[in-house]
């Protein structure tokens, strides 16, 4: 079932149809106050509606509707194209890298994917029954996790995508992270799923109104494409840049990692999963325990033997994915190029930031959404007085 649109002008018209209505009771004549028909006609007129559609064409009451239906009646008036450029709040432009080959919602087809090993399940967390502070949440522990929960979740409910908490088992002798391949090759398995897509608890979505769609015609990815994941930051540590491979190349970040189900890429999945039995890749063990543990392992021998067409493996621009505004000049010295997250920010030194992102990500949706209804309803809202 889709959702259209919501009507939201009518409840203003109604509020100011009502003092219109009092006005005339209190200030007219007897003969020209509105009969009870009249003030019911013009009650119902304006009555502020859910509009939908459904393949039954059987209209549903807003008793009936879904939180899900709600959001995308909300959201849905400001939801990008999948095709046209994006300008974003301070005026820059983005284009796309191709002609667009993603033109057609791909809704259920995408499943968005929040991987831990952590339960969220304590005070003022997601699987907590009681309600939550968002004033007091905390970027730690399940509470991060609850954090990040709410804004993935959201982004799916905007653009009709499923959403899935997969909860999973620590690894012994493995670090944590590396649950994110095995988890991955369990998902794409359903066959139900087109395109999946994983966050880290750290990483915020800056502008939810963008459909997944968009940043693949943005990205250029292809019906071959297996796997995407943007280019880590240049981190030096230790008197060294740590953040690249053997040969000097900067490494993939799997703070974000967005994976088409295709044969393929289950092959590329599984030979990320067995490598550390060092039996294809000899040495690969040491990145059970070692930083960047499975992050390293990709980006170390995966992307160079399993990228035949030069698409199947694309790499997101560090500036789109990584970091956040003003990370370089908070951590000078250390952080060596300047990622802004355009869509994705990505918060590895400072998680407390977070939380904030994902406040101006939200506040910024209701913005252009409460600024557009008040421009095209200025006439009824603007009450501008005569010099």
């Amino acid at each position: 079932m889709a959702v259209t649109h919501c009507n939201f002008p009518r409840l203003v018209i109604a509020v100011i149809c009502t003092f219109i209505i009092l006005g005339l009771i209190l200030h007219s004549k007897p003969e020209v106050v509105p009969s009870l028909e009249q003030l019911q006609a013009i009650a119902q007129e304006y009555r502020p509606t859910w509009n939908y559609t459904s393949t039954s064409n059987t209209p549903v009451p807003v008793e009936e509707a879904s939180t899900r239906e709600r959001i995308q009646a909300l959201f849905g008036p400001i939801r990008h194209s999948l095709t046209d450029d994006y300008i974003d709040a301070s005026g820059k432009t983005f284009g796309l890298k191709q002609l667009p080959r993603w033109r057609e919602p791909l809704k259920g087809k995408v499943l968005i994917v929040d991987i831990d090993t952590r339960e969220p399940n304590g005070n003022n967390e997601m699987l907590n029954p009681n309600p939550m502070n968002w004033d007091r949440l905390e970027m730690s522990g399940g509470q991060l996790v609850s954090g990040a929960i709410m804004g993935h979740y959201l982004y799916s409910q905007i653009h009709d995508y499923d959403y899935t908490f997969f909860q999973a088992h620590r690894m012994e002798g493995y670090h944590d992270t590396w649950i994110l391949p095995g988890a991955m090759r369990q998902m794409i398995e359903t066959e139900s799923y087109q395109w999946i897509i994983t966050m880290d608890a750290d990483v915020t979505i800056t502008h939810p109104e963008l459909p997944l769609e968009w940043l693949l015609n943005h990205w250029g990815a292809t019906n071959n494409t297996s796997i995407m994941m943007p280019i880590d930051q240049k981190v030096f540590d230790n008197d060294i840049i740590n953040s690249v491979d053997s040969k000097g190349v900067t490494v993939l970040n799997t703070g974000v990692v967005i994976v088409q189900n295709l044969p393929y890429t289950k092959e590329i999945l599984d030979a990320w999963i067995e490598c550390p039995n060092d039996k294809r890749y000899p040495g690969c063990s040491q990145w059970k325990d070692k930083w960047s543990h499975e992050q390293r392992v990709f980006s170390e021998y995966i992307r160079y033997d399993f990228n035949p067409k030069g698409d199947n493996i694309v790499s997101i621009p560090c500036d789109d994915a990584m970091g956040y505004p003003n990370m370089k000049n908070e951590h000078q010295g250390m952080i060596l190029n300047d990622c802004n997250g355009n869509f994705f920010r990505h918060h590895t030194l400072n998680k407390g930031k977070a939380k904030q992102s994902l406040d101006v990500s939200i506040m910024q949706l209701l913005t252009q959404l409460m600024h557009e209804s008040f421009v095209e309803n200025k006439d009824y809202l603007w009450f501008k007085e005569p010099a």
